[in-house]
């Protein structure tokens, strides 16, 4: 079983791009590269291409700059990767790029014309994405070369799983995703009812929950659009319950508070025992296998690698 890691970049709809208007100036140096302002702007607009599209430049640089430290240390093992690539004498065909560009094409349902326009639009040409589209094949080549290739889950990992883990895997589980709103103080509660009034008339626009999540959370998941994952039934504290239980897949929570401050969950997907349930566990035993092993296999490159963050 192999999983791409890195998502192949998609295109950002927007007339501005944001390393356009900025002087350029180095925000990392890796070995014997470096990584400019422009370079992780860029790659930062294509990365949450579809949470970000739409929004004024104003609303797109507070979240761009919000994640900005945390998205270098990804650009910075993207570097890294794609050095490790060439060492193992990994490439890219010109087929598997167009392949990846015609996928991305068809899921926007642009003509190649429109597609190369859009691109243009923001600041980009288009040999620029085609490049941006094969460094992410190549470190995913390489990434699943040195790490995906090594993993195996056995029936009886699953076996045991199902043996320690019996109680567990006979409950039903959901998949969330949250915006929370963090109350520090009393005094929050002003502003906090004044930040989720927008964030319910956005949604209620039918703004994607992940896009909003992304643009006004607090929480530790704000990246992820939200991301909470699969949680246990069992696991979730009663006023929580309480909450999910009323929604259907694909629906929204009104807000609600508790003891840390304001919640929005949205319901992904409602799991009930059986579904499944081998699929699922070899799915969770071989991703944590492989975080593990990814976490590894970096941190001993980087020990390679001079490397100075210069980002403020």
């Amino acid at each position: 079983m192999k999983r791409l890691i890195c998502i192949l970049m998609l295109i950002v709809f927007a007339r501005t791009s944001l390393a356009s208007v900025v002087i350029d100036r180095v925000v990392a140096v890796v070995g014997r590269d470096v990584i400019t302002w422009s370079d992780l702007y860029k790659s930062m607009e294509f990365e949450f291409s579809d949470r970000i599209a739409g929004l004024k430049p104003a609303e797109r640089k507070a979240v761009l700059e919000r994640f900005q430290k945390k998205y270098l240390e990804k650009l910075i093992d993207l570097k890294i990767q794609l050095n490790e690539a060439k060492d193992m004498n990994l490439d890219v065909t010109e087929k598997e790029v167009n392949r990846s560009i015609a996928m991305i094409r068809k899921r926007y349902g642009l003509s190649e014309d429109d597609f190369k326009r859009a691109i243009e639009n923001q600041g980009l040409t288009y040999e620029e994405y085609r490049h941006k589209i094969y460094e992410q094949i190549l470190a995913t080549k390489a990434v699943n070369m040195a790490v995906g290739s090594k993993i195996m889950v056995t029936d009886d990992e699953i076996d045991a799983y199902l043996k320690k883990n019996r109680a567990s895997t006979q409950q039903e589980g959901y998949r969330l995703r949250q915006i929370f709103l963090a109350r520090l103080s009393p005094e929050d509660n002003e502003r906090i009812l004044a930040k989720v009034k927008e964030i319910m008339e956005q949604l209620k626009r039918g703004e994607p929950f992940d896009r909003v999540a992304l643009r006004y959370s607090e929480g530790p998941n704000a990246s992820k659009g939200g991301d909470l994952g699969f949680i246990k039934r069992d696991d979730l504290a009663p006023e929580f319950l309480k909450v999910v239980e009323k929604l259907k897949e694909g629906q929204y929570s009104e807000p609600f508070w508790s003891g840390r401050g304001l919640h929005i969950l949205y319901l992904q997907e409602r799991i009930t025992p059986g579904q499944s349930l081998r699929d699922r566990i070899r799915e969770k035993i071989y991703e944590e296998k492989f975080n593990r092993a990814l976490k590894e296999w970096m941190k001993g490159l980087r020990s390679k690698y001079y490397i100075e963050v210069k980002l403020q």
